[in-house]
C-alpha cells in the first residue's frame, strides 16, 4: 500500500507515500478490528492500520514513518496480553507473528525470529535433545512478547528469567534503527529491551541459550492446608534445587482454600527419581500426594487439555479476563497473599481462573529491568481472574480490586509484572508519553 494513510476517521490525506514495504500495511476493517482486541476481552484501541512485516526492515521503516507523522506504533505478538498492552489507538500496530522464522539451531542455542512462538521453539530444538531452559507454562506465547516482559516460569529458580538466557537480540529502536545487541555489543540497548513492555525498542530477532533436555518428568502434586507450611516448603525446595520446576497454586476446595505445589523432577532413562528422597523432609498432605510420569514433551504441553476445554466453551475467546499478576517481596507475601484470599472465593476468581503462587530467589533475576521484588525472594502472586460474559459490574470490581493489589505490592517493595507503565499508555492510546 503506497496511497497514504487513513490518518484520521474523517479526513482522507493522500500522502506523504508510505514506503515501500516487503510485508503488507493493512486498512481492512477485519485486520483493524481484530488488532483492536487481546485475550483480556475488556479493552478496545482500534488501530489506524495494521502492518504483517516480510522483514525486520519493514518494522523499522514503518517506526519511521511514524515517528515522522506522528503515529505511534505498538508490537503485537500472539495477542495473549489481558490489559491493552500491545494495543494502540489510532497508531500501527505490527503484526509480528509474519516474522516467526527458526535459523540456526546450533549445540547451545537457536537463532529465532521474535514471532515465534515457544511451542514452535520447543518443536525445533526438542528433536536435537535440546531445550530453553525456561519455557512459560502456555508455549503460544511469542519469543519477543515474553522476552519484552522478562519472562519467568517454572524453571526460574534455577535459571533466572527468560531474559537471561539469551545471548543476542535484533532491536528496531524507537528511532527507527535495526541494531543488533549484546553483552558485549551495545550493551546499553540489550540491557534496557529486556523486561521493558517495549519501551525502548521493538524486538525482531533472537538467539537464545538452550540445555540438554531431559526425556521424562516425574511430576508431584503436593497439597496443603496452611499456607505458611506450604511457602516454608517451597523455601527449601528453591533452596535445596532437588526439583527441576517449581510452580504453585491456591484452589478453592468449597470450605476454604488449599495451596499445591508442582514439584517437577526431570531425566533421561534408564536414570529414574526416587520419590522417596526428593519427598523426604517435605509437610504436605501426604494422603493426598499424587504421582505420575510423563514424557517431557507432554509435560511440556500439559496444560493444552485445559486451553482446548476453555475454548470449546467460548470462555477463552469471549470473556473478559481482568489478571493481575504481581512479584512481591518474600517478607510481606504471606500477609498479601493470605488478606486478599481470606477476602475472596471462586467467584471472586471466575469460571476456570485460578491463583498462582510461586517462590524465585530474586538473585536469579540478573537483567537489570527484569521486574522484580526489593527481597532476596520474589513471590509470583497471580490471580488468573475470568468475568462473567456482559457482567460489567463484576469486570468493573474485579478491576478495581486488581488495582488495589498493585498498590499494596508496590507500596511494600513489589511490583506489577508484565505491566503497562504510564509511558506505554500514552502510547498506546496515541498520545506522545
Amino acid at each position: 500500500m503506497n496511497a497514504g494513510l487513513r490518518l484520521g476517521y474523517r479526513e482522507q490525506v493522500a500522502g506523504p507515500a508510505v514506503p515501500e514495504l516487503d510485508g503488507v500495511l493493512s486498512t481492512s476493517d477485519s485486520d483493524l478490528t481484530a488488532a483492536a482486541a487481546d485475550f483480556g476481552n475488556w479493552i478496545q484501541h482500534r488501530p489506524l492500520a495494521v502492518l504483517r512485516p516480510g522483514s525486520a526492515a519493514d518494522v523499522a521503516a514503518i517506526v519511521r514513518y511514524g515517528r515522522q507523522h506522528g503515529l505511534a506504533v505498538v508490537a503485537r505478538g500472539s495477542g495473549n496480553s489481558v490489559g491493552g498492552q500491545a494495543q494502540i489507538r489510532d497508531g500501527i500496530s505490527v503484526t509480528m507473528r509474519s516474522l516467526a522464522g527458526i535459523h540456526r539451531c546450533g549445540p547451545d542455542s537457536i537463532s529465532v525470529q521474535a514471532g515465534a512462538t515457544w511451542s514452535a521453539v520447543a518443536a525445533a530444538t526438542l528433536p536435537k535433545g535440546l531445550i530453553p531452559p525456561v519455557l512459560p507454562d502456555f508455549l503460544e506465547l511469542t519469543v519477543g512478547g515474553t522476552l519484552s516482559a522478562g519472562g519467568i516460569g517454572g524453571t526460574s529458580h534455577r535459571y533466572g528469567a527468560q531474559a537471561d538466557n539469551v545471548r543476542d537480540l535484533e532491536v528496531v529502536t524507537p528511532d527507527g534503527e535495526l541494531v543488533s545487541c549484546s553483552p558485549t555489543r551495545n550493551p546499553d540497548l540489550f540491557d534496557a529491551v529486556r523486561g521493558t513492555q517495549g519501551e525502548h525498542g521493538i524486538i525482531t530477532r533472537a538467539t537464545l541459550e538452550l540445555i540438554l533436555a531431559p526425556r521424562a518428568a516425574r511430576r508431584y502434586l503436593l497439597r496443603y492446608r496452611d499456607f505458611g507450611t506450604f511457602l516454608a516448603d517451597q523455601r527449601l525446595l528453591i533452596a535445596d534445587q532437588r526439583f527441576d520446576s517449581l510452580l504453585g497454586q491456591a484452589r478453592h476446595t468449597g470450605t476454604g482454600w488449599e495451596f499445591v505445589t508442582e514439584a517437577v523432577r526431570t531425566y533421561r532413562p534408564p536414570a529414574q527419581p526416587d520419590d522417596r528422597s526428593l519427598l523426604d523432609g517435605l509437610s504436605h498432605d501426604r494422603s493426598a500426594e499424587h504421582a505420575e510420569t510423563l514424557g517431557f514433551r507432554d509435560f511440556l504441553h500439559r496444560l493444552d487439555p485445559l486451553v482446548a476445554e476453555l475454548r470449546s466453551t467460548g470462555s477463552w475467546q469471549r470473556q473478559p479476563h481482568p489478571r493481575c499478576n504481581v512479584l512481591l517481596p518474600g517478607r510481606h507475601a504471606s500477609a498479601i497473599i493470605l488478606g486478599v484470599l481470606d477476602a475472596s472465593g471462586p467467584e471472586d476468581i471466575g469460571l476456570g481462573g485460578s491463583v498462582l503462587i510461586y517462590a524465585i530467589p530474586t538473585e536469579r533475576l540478573v537483567a537489570p529491568n527484569m521486574p522484580k521484588a526489593r527481597d532476596p525472594l520474589t513471590v509470583v502472586f497471580g490471580l488468573q481472574r475470568t468475568a462473567p460474559l456482559g457482567d460489567l459490574a463484576t469486570l468493573r470490581w474485579m478491576r478495581q480490586d486488581n488495582d488495589a493489589l498493585r498498590a499494596v505490592a508496590t507500596l511494600l517493595g513489589g511490583v506489577g509484572y508484565s505491566e503497562v507503565t504510564a509511558y506505554h499508555k500514552a502510547r498506546r492510546q496515541g498520545r506522545r508519553g
